[in-house]
């Protein structure tokens, strides 16, 4: 989740860079670490309302596949090394100044709509700039 919670943030180059690194183990492998990563990148920016969730999940699978496939590979040893690796690049860079949400919230990077019906009653938390569209019920509706 660390890779895909901060695809986009100025965070995301040196995190990408050192992610890649970590990956690549020292190896010739960083270069295509780097361009995957670009794509996810690109995958996560060009994804729009309900896909965004599911391109997100199937990226975080992907990413958490690739690290356990680089500790699967390492001596009990260097597993535990890196692993305290990874968790101080991900503690360092990817958390930093990102919200949180509650456990049924979500978080948006762009437009959300919510939208009361029949007497409901829509709560949110907003941190920037709202616009109301004026509801003119049908006169059925009252």
């Amino acid at each position: 989740m660390a890779v895909v919670q901060t695809a986009g943030t100025d965070h995301w180059t040196l995190f990408g860079e050192q992610v890649a690194s970590w990956l690549a183990q020292g190896g010739q492998a960083e270069r295509g670490c780097l361009a995957r990563l670009a794509e996810t990148e690109a995958a996560l920016r060009a994804a729009i309302d309900a896909s965004s969730r599911t391109i997100a999940a199937r990226h975080a699978m992907a990413w958490q596949g690739r690290f356990t496939a680089v500790l699967e590979q390492l001596s009990a040893e260097d597993r535990h090394s890196a692993a305290a690796h990874l968790q101080r690049l991900v503690r360092d860079h990817s958390t930093v100044g990102a919200p949180a949400a509650p456990a049924h919230g979500a978080i948006a990077g762009e437009n959300v709509r919510l939208q009361a019906d029949r007497n409901s009653l829509v709560v949110g938390l907003v941190n920037g700039d709202v616009h109301f569209t004026p509801f003119d019920p049908d006169p059925a509706q009252g």
